[in-house]
């Protein structure tokens, strides 16, 4: 009975083959476009975390209990060797680079700027960040003391240009003052504030001079294999690392905001889908009603020989089902046309900055098989509970009612 009946409303749903199509590639068109924007917001939260931890920050971080509220300059890294070596025999390690940092002032002949001051590793900071790749001016550090890359905003501010003389002034570990000269060998630009216009880099070395901390860090930036391993706070890493007086975090404690971004995506999804899939709701009814009214004859000859009202109502369901299966089939074709093309090509959206975060490259969706199958299955089944309505409407037909209006 139940597959005579799957028969029936199939060919049932083809009667009128025009408002079919018309009703499928309405709802099909619906869940393409709910497949392409959360494709599309999934890119942008990994853009997102991509800038942030590329960039500088890297996917996790070691710093001394207090640092990263105070930024005090004798908070070094306890026992800073044994954890470079420990990170060095680490799987789960792709890379990580030690960093001096400091509150610094810097002045060219023409501007004084309060900037924070990086000493960077240069053996080991391109296998964490893209200081190298991002010089839009110059060359990457070559090892003189006497090296120092500037952040295009704050070069701008400065009125400082390749090879020009910069005088940088910090306290020391001592609490004296001590200042020294370098020569602009590079301009940066990473597209955030407080690297571009907030940061100079120089060579480790030179910095722990400046500083006289006589081979004391600040900082361990770290690079995982899989971005994963940074994101659990009771994980291996920030459990392995955490202790001694040092704290070991990770890219969301790190860049809250980004992490909230990635929560707020999911809520904007779900409200869209809620919208989009409630205006899909109103009008398959709509179109099932019109079937309805089109065949009240046929209901009421159906009811008159004795067919049951929840047969009735079961067929008008079953159609309902089939118009979701066909038109769920439309929006992947649709879904997986423009992704497929998409994904290859990116999608520019120019150069604009959302908390924090420029986005100045395209964005390319992610194609996600699980919400492929998660939004094809609720369209089948929101397609077919939106058939209920009108299958009871159509099983509580009075037969010679139904008759006489027909007529």
């Amino acid at each position: 009975m139940f597959l005579r009946l799957m028969s029936i409303s199939w060919r049932s749903i083809w009667r009128n083959g025009r408002r079919t199509v018309i009703t499928g590639l309405a709802i099909g068109l619906g869940l393409a476009s709910m497949l392409f924007t959360d494709a599309l917001m999934q890119g942008m939260g990994s853009h997102m975390i991509q800038v942030a931890t590329d960039s500088w920050m890297g996917q996790g971080q070691i710093h001394r209990n207090g640092f990263l509220e105070t930024k005090k300059l004798e908070l070094t890294i306890n026992a800073a060797a044994g954890l470079l070596e420990q990170l060095a025999q680490d799987t789960t390690v792709a890379g990580f680079t030690p960093r001096i940092i400091s509150p610094a002032s810097v002045s060219s002949a023409r501007e004084l700027k309060p900037v924070t001051l990086y000493g960077v590793d240069l053996s080991t900071d391109t296998t964490v960040t893209m200081l190298n790749s991002a010089l839009v001016q110059g060359q990457y550090f070559s090892g003189d003391s006497m090296e120092i890359v500037l952040g295009d905003e704050l070069a701008r501010d400065l009125k400082a240009r390749m090879g020009d003389i910069i005088v940088i002034t910090v306290a020391q570990l001592d609490g004296g003052l001590a200042s020294s000269m370098y020569s602009v060998s590079g301009i940066c630009r990473f597209g955030t504030q407080d690297l571009d216009r907030y940061a100079v880099f120089i060579n480790a070395g030179s910095a722990d001079a400046l500083l006289n901390l006589q081979g004391r860090i600040h900082e361990i930036a770290v690079r995982f294999h899989d971005i994963e391993t940074g994101t659990d706070s009771t994980g291996a890493f920030q459990q392995t690392y955490t202790g001694g007086g040092n704290r070991a975090l990770g890219w969301p404690q790190l860049a809250p905001q980004v992490d909230s971004m990635k929560g707020m995506i999911k809520i904007s999804m779900a409200i869209m889908a809620f919208i989009l899939f409630g205006m899909v709701i109103f009008g398959i009814i709509n179109s099932l009603f019109m079937s309805v009214y089109e065949r009240m004859f046929e209901f009421a000859i159906m009811k008159a020989v004795g067919t049951r009202p929840g047969s009735v109502a079961s067929m008008v369901v079953l159609e309902a089902f089939w118009l979701g299966v066909f038109s769920t089939c439309i929006g992947l074709l649709m879904g997986l046309a423009t992704l497929l093309i998409t994904s290859k090509t990116g999608i520019s959206f120019g150069e604009i900055e959302f908390s924090g975060i420029v986005f100045d490259r395209p964005i390319y969706p992610v194609i996600s098989m699980s919400s492929m199958f998660v939004y094809s299955l609720f369209t089948i089944f929101l397609t077919a509970a939106a058939g209920i309505f009108p299958g009871i409407h159509a099983a509580r037909l009075n037969p010679s009612e139904s008759m006489r209006r027909s007529m």
